[in-house]
């Protein structure tokens, strides 16, 4: 089985989950949320606002989600019916981080639509505030990025769904946070830029070592 028919496997399963409903209808009305409850954001973006918020909480619930479903389907020794098919470990993990990596970046653009919208209708849109929303963008899909692969790692290390859960919502998304922190400090540099060469570097590196542990595993 290729990691093609695998990814779309795991996509339609994805995106048919109570998770991703929840993300892909619920966050994006975070937009609305967040302009009645702080209407007066500073000259902040409601897009940018959002964009960090999916990010987070969107980030966060993938994780947990992809932590545990490893977990629970090696307590179910699903892995096991792999064994005598022709199917590299490696891809397993892969389609199951880009299926739900894919349902998230749908949740951002939708949030992130919404988002422009409120700012089109309240404030108008300038080029400030689509450089702000860019940023907001690639920042959050990033962070995203970082937070999917620590939470396969969690899924790949523990034994018990409710550890990996755990882990993934204490340190997943504050380990994926670090791609803001240089930014705070130096003020120089591009957080753009910065935050596309520390989610790829990470999640590759990262997710190296997923599939390395996978491979050792006895199923």
């Amino acid at each position: 089985m290729s990691l093609r028919l695998l990814f779309l496997d795991e996509l339609k399963g994805y995106a048919k989950s109570k998770v991703m409903i929840v993300l892909w209808f619920g966050l994006p009305l975070l937009s609305l949320l967040i302009y009645f409850l702080q209407p007066d954001t500073e000259g902040v973006p409601i897009s940018f606002l959002v964009g960090l918020l999916v990010s987070s909480i969107g980030g966060t619930l993938s994780g947990i989600m992809l932590s545990t479903s490893i977990v629970s389907e090696k307590n179910r020794h699903v892995y096991d019916l792999f064994l005598i098919r022709p199917v590299r470990r490696s891809s397993l993990l892969l389609a199951k981080y880009f299926a739900v990596y894919m349902c998230l970046v749908v949740a951002v653009v939708i949030s992130l639509i919404f988002g422009l919208i409120i700012d089109e209708f309240t404030v108008g849109l300038s080029e400030y505030f689509l450089n702000e929303t860019f940023e907001s963008l690639i920042i959050s899909m990033s962070s995203m990025a970082i937070t999917c692969s620590i939470g396969i790692f969690f899924g790949v290390l523990v034994s018990s769904v409710p550890v990996a859960a755990i882990l993934s919502v204490y340190l997943g998304s504050q380990l994926s946070s670090i791609i803001l922190l240089p930014t705070f400090f130096i003020v120089t540099l591009n957080p753009v830029i910065l935050a596309l060469t520390l989610g790829i570097s990470i999640t590759s590196v990262i997710m190296s070592i997923n599939m390395y542990l996978f491979s050792r595993q006895q199923f």
